[in-house]
């Protein structure tokens, strides 16, 4: 989560844990949650009064992934950080079951205790390990996978690389899907990575991407979409609005405007 420039702080509260020195601000109802490393970045910012609202808008694009999917009944997110996609499923998915996985301990504690992470219960669960491992030894299946991992100001390398993919994709249930939220430092990198995502996924996928951040977002679908045309998605995306409290007209337009008509999805 990433890459919003910060503006006018206040009330910052610096802590660590053993991987990271972090900042936590709060900006009248907005907490936000910054490695103190890149101080012009936010990882993650929840709404104190709307924690379930999505405020950064990379995110709110990276659920674009909901306007081609069913509802997600189990899902994967690999890389906690302070929760803001864990609100978000929680309230608009009560019934799915969330694993999130991230190998910084402390940091999910002090998010439980400072950015109101919700704790553990029945259908939430936090692992604590590297997600290349828990991935490379994974025997359960996910109806989504979300990828938000990053090595510093970067995605590590290893999110782009075959066997990585490759595994993601034997992770996915039949009517599956995967959502990257990535930075990517170069066009020839990013090429190369899309070019191995639509060979592993039969083409159906897509990228995006917003103004006001640098993260490309990118979905890779399990399976072959329903043919809908372009109005009918229109409609779809004006259905799925209010459910969901994301922006889908402008999420498809970016969509639209960026990947080529019958080039898989759309």
């Amino acid at each position: 989560m990433k890459e919003l420039l910060i503006k006018n702080k206040t009330d910052n509260q610096q802590t660590s844990t053993r991987h990271r020195d972090i900042v936590i601000q709060q900006k009248n109802e907005l907490l936000q949650l910054v490695f103190a490393a890149e101080p012009e970045a936010i990882q993650s910012a929840i709404n104190t009064q709307s924690p379930q609202q999505l405020v950064m808008t990379n995110l709110q694009f990276l659920m674009g992934i909901l306007l081609f999917i069913p509802p997600p009944k189990t899902i994967l997110l690999l890389g906690v950080g302070a929760g803001s996609l864990v609100h978000f499923f929680k309230h608009h998915m009560p019934q799915s079951q969330v694993t999130g996985v991230d190998f910084d301990e402390e940091l999910i504690h002090i998010a439980q205790t400072q950015m109101m992470l919700p704790l553990a219960d029945e259908r939430l669960q936090y692992v604590i390990d590297d997600a290349r491992q828990y991935i490379q030894q994974c025997t359960l299946k996910y109806d989504l996978v979300v990828v938000d991992i990053f090595d510093g100001s970067q995605s590590p390398e290893w999110t782009r690389d075959k066997q990585f993919t490759r595994q993601i994709k034997s992770c996915l249930s039949t009517q599956g899907a995967v959502a990257y939220n990535m930075l990517i430092n170069s066009d020839a990198t990013f090429k190369s990575f899309y070019s191995l995502l639509r060979q592993t996924f039969s083409n159906q996928t897509l990228c995006l991407e917003t103004q006001e951040y640098e993260n490309i977002l990118l979905y890779a679908l399990n399976f072959k979409t329903k043919n809908r045309s372009m109005m009918q998605n229109l409609q779809h995306a004006v259905d799925m609005q209010d459910k969901y409290q994301l922006p889908f007209n402008e999420i498809l337009s970016v969509i639209y405007g960026i990947n080529p008509l019958d080039s898989g999805i759309v």
